[in-house]
């Protein structure tokens, strides 16, 4: 199997490629250095959350679009055997069941998120937008004018480029499942 690393390589490579960019447009674009940006394309560096997230921003894909492999005619796959995204001292757990990739302008996720957790939504590049469902518990949606509650059975859809955090508000896990579209 691919290390991350030449995963993000040959990503970056064929993205920066399609996109029609030299590596100079591309430093431009992203603040990554020229030098850097020949050995992120090499595999022989290893970069940072936050060069993925500058290069995601700059080239207007979304992150998994570095870390993701082709995809094949059928895949299956467990939930079991998912690594999650996780923080607030483990609190929350972020599933990507279904990740971003060339043609498909979605991402899936599970969450399930332990009494009190916080997490705050990552900037996403403008115009992408999630759409949530919660199975169970009570989910607190903080936006900078205004809070939103959601409980078993809600859904709801949001812009992902503006700053919100979610929070567990209720009693118990809340499990939920969260669609994330970004734009053509």
């Amino acid at each position: 199997m691919e290390n991350l690393n030449q995963t993000i390589a040959t990503n970056l490579k064929e993205i920066r490629r399609k996109k029609g960019l030299n590596l100079e447009q591309t430093s431009a674009l992203t603040s990554i250095s020229k030098s850097m940006l020949s050995q992120l394309e090499r595999g022989e560096v290893n970069p940072t959350i936050t060069t993925v997230y500058k290069l995601a921003l700059g080239l207007k894909v979304p992150v998994t679009a570095f870390t993701t492999h082709k995809p094949k005619p059928f895949t299956q796959g467990t939930k079991r055997s998912i690594a999650p995204l996780t923080g607030d001292d483990g609190r929350y757990r972020l599933y990507p069941i279904f990740n971003f990739r060339d043609g498909q302008d979605f991402e899936i996720f599970d969450l399930e998120f332990d009494e009190n957790g916080l997490m705050s939504g990552n900037q996403q590049i403008h115009g992408t937008r999630e759409f949530i469902t919660v199975y169970s518990g009570e989910l607190t949606l903080i936006f900078a004018d205004h809070e939103y509650v959601l409980k078993a059975g809600d859904h709801a859809s949001y812009n992902a480029f503006d700053k919100y955090t979610y929070k567990n508000s209720g009693k118990g896990m809340v499990t939920a499942n969260i669609v994330v579209h970004y734009p053509n």
